[in-house]
């Protein structure tokens, strides 16, 4: 349940910053053409996707936290 209704901020969120290091990625492998760098940026683009979902996690917490006060 979403109640405070950041389920679409942090999936647009994740999403952009995402893309932003699958294209880096995509870009230095054009220029390099080294498939280690590329698989790096992807690795990294899944880690901050899981990040920012994490931190929206502990946001909604924070929230949660605030109201039932």
């Amino acid at each position: 349940m979403d109640r405070h209704r950041t389920a679409r901020i942090s999936n647009l969120l994740a999403i952009i910053i995402s893309a932003f290091f699958v294209a880096v990625g995509v870009a230095g492998y054009q220029r390099t053409e080294d498939p280690r760098q590329l698989l790096l940026f992807v690795a990294i683009a899944a880690a901050a996707f899981g990040l920012v979902k994490l931190a929206f996690f502990g946001i909604n917490r924070l929230l949660d936290s605030i109201d039932q006060r």
